[in-house]
């Protein structure tokens, strides 16, 4: 009996021995794994975004980087014009905060200046350098407004740091890091004013010239600037014309920066330092465009090429029972879409129906997406017109065949990525510059304004969809701008938590503290040639003065020769 009361005893305490050492392990487990989360949980930032008062594509391209942020666990705020507020009533509004800050001018102002670029545009005043300062100056001369047209970003920027309320209200959230669109330059004064740190998205590209004072390599042999109508294989003289735009788009800088430079001394926000200076603080780039699409060319490490924010995300938007009848009952032939962007919602009759009667030409159904007045235009058959098209959606239907294109950098790269060939007409800004690469790559045609008429642009259509390589390119394109470990906002996402967490100084090269003169070696050159041409004088006195000894000891011998 005692023997079988201590076989139970043993039995039992065994069993509980167990359970405790299991206690004991989970215990440790749950210990551990909460030390671990503590360690590796990222530490929740706070990012302020300001994309310029943009209401258009450079927002949206912002929006996404800011939604791939809001998705690690930080915070985002959106820092708005009270001219333009629409940004507060998007879909996805709920996952940023806002701050609204006062400005000049109002939403009428900017819908007028909207129509003025507009109508400018497709009259060919932007199509070169040299026509846009010719309409610039016009403006100027006969506008008494010229200031919302010529000083928009600048005067932003100066309502926006004499907005008090606002401006203490960002300094009491404390911001981690203010992540601004180029845009505008106001972007390290507003840093500077609220004392933390900026991040830069250029969503049009970086204009070497002006890179070049940030410590981008660059060089007018390769890496044309903008609207030069180049590409990376030049003539003598096409590299003639490039040195020479380098020198015109400095000076156009130069020029701009003197604006905001007088908001920086009135604000005193280190006067010291000039705006180049200020601006090559960034702590990072975030260029918005991919080797795919652009031309080859060195990078320093704290330049980050992405492609458009906008590629690789899952879309919110559904194609409408009437156009996807319109897309599915499309022939052989297929479907071309036509877009100017959001930007051209206005265009003359005869204009319009230039477009409408190349268009009704064509075999194929068109989709053709505008959102000004054309009811006095006479619409093929074969068209139907829209205000507005999930883009993404129309473009990955398999009956499109290609897409009619200004050439905005965020259609030219989502035609890409659904390998579909591009017309671009481009009218301003960066579209050029996209088209004429797109071009370069061989999955496009570009087209001038200035020369556009029904037969020209029948022709290009045609070219790209019954040529088979100019669609072989966009798909290849495509596969190689899907190749990637992260899509575009993603990377970008991370590159800048990356250098709000770490400071960005171990990306900066040196080159951007140094001058102009010091960056190129001029006064090594410089120095250099000195010495040369010191010791070629030195040469020069010892052969003179040797020469003048041997022939008076010439002159002596046949003086004694005579004698």
């Amino acid at each position: 009996m005692f023997g079988k009361n201590s076989q139970l005893f043993f039995t039992m305490a065994n069993s509980n021995q167990k359970h405790l050492q299991f206690a004991i392990v989970l215990v440790f487990i749950v210990v551990y794994a909460n030390t671990m989360a503590t360690v590796r949980s990222p530490k929740k930032l706070k990012f302020l975004f300001y994309t310029a008062s943009d209401e258009g594509s450079h927002h949206l391209m912002a929006k996404q980087i800011a939604t791939a942020l809001v998705r690690s666990g930080h915070d985002v705020t959106f820092l708005l014009s009270n001219s333009c507020t629409k940004w507060l009533n998007a879909s996805d509004a709920s996952l940023f905060d806002f701050t609204v800050h006062k400005s000049k001018f109002t939403e009428n102002d900017r819908v007028e200046n909207l129509r003025e670029l507009s109508r400018a545009s497709l009259r060919g005043d932007t199509s070169s350098i040299w026509r846009m300062v010719l309409h610039v100056w016009r403006k100027k001369l006969t506008s008494n407004e010229s200031d919302m047209y010529t000083n928009f970003f600048a005067t932003e920027c100066e309502s926006l740091l004499g907005d008090n309320d606002t401006i203490n209200s960002l300094r009491e959230k404390k911001f981690d890091m203010l992540v601004g669109e180029e845009l505008s330059s106001c972007q390290p004064l507003l840093a500077k004013i609220l004392g933390i740190k900026f991040s830069l998205i250029s969503g049009i590209g970086s204009s070497p010239a002006k890179g070049m004072w940030y410590g981008l390599p660059s060089h007018p042999a390769y890496i044309p600037d903008r609207q030069s109508g180049l590409t990376d294989r030049m003539t003598f003289l096409q590299r003639l014309k490039s040195c020479f735009l380098y020198g015109v788009h400095m000076l156009a800088r130069r020029q701009m920066l003197m604006k905001y430079r007088t908001i920086q001394e009135a604000y005193d926000l280190s006067p010291e330092k000039s705006m180049v200076d200020m601006m090559a603080e960034a702590q990072i780039w975030v260029f918005t465009v991919s080797f795919e699409l652009d031309l080859a060319r060195p990078l320093t490490p704290n330049v980050i090429f992405t492609a458009s924010p906008l590629l690789g995300i899952p879309s919110e938007h559904k194609i409408s029972e009437d156009l996807q009848e319109f897309l599915d009952g499309a022939n052989e032939e297929g479907v071309v879409l036509f877009s100017l962007g959001g930007h051209v919602n206005e265009m003359e009759s005869a204009q319009a129906q230039m477009f409408a009667n190349a268009l009704a030409r064509l075999p194929q159904r068109v989709l053709w997406q505008f959102s000004g007045n054309i009811s006095r235009i006479r619409i093929g058959n074969n068209i139907k017109t829209v205000k507005w098209m999930p883009q993404q959606e129309v473009m990955d239907h398999p009956n499109t065949k290609m897409f009619l294109s200004h050439g905005g950098l965020n259609g030219v790269h989502e035609a890409a990525w659904y390998g579909l060939p591009v017309v671009g007409i481009p009218l301003f800004g960066d579209q050029f510059d996209n088209m004429e690469r797109a071009e370069a790559k061989g999955m496009a045609i570009k087209l001038d304004i200035l020369t556009l008429n029904e037969d020209v642009l029948v022709e290009a259509i045609t070219r790209v969809i019954k040529e088979p390589r100019f669609r072989e390119r966009a798909q290849h394109i495509s596969r190689m701008l899907r190749d990637q470990l992260l899509i575009p906002s993603e990377k970008a996402a991370f590159w800048i938590s990356h250098v709000t967490k770490y400071g960005g100084e171990h990306l900066r090269p040196r080159s951007a503290n140094l001058t102009w003169i010091q960056n190129n070696l001029i006064d090594v050159y410089a120095f250099l040639g000195a010495i040369l041409l010191v010791v070629s004088g030195l040469l020069f006195l010892v052969c003179r003065v040797c020469f003048v000894v041997l022939r008076d000891m010439c002159k002596r011998r046949e003086k004694l020769k005579i004698t």
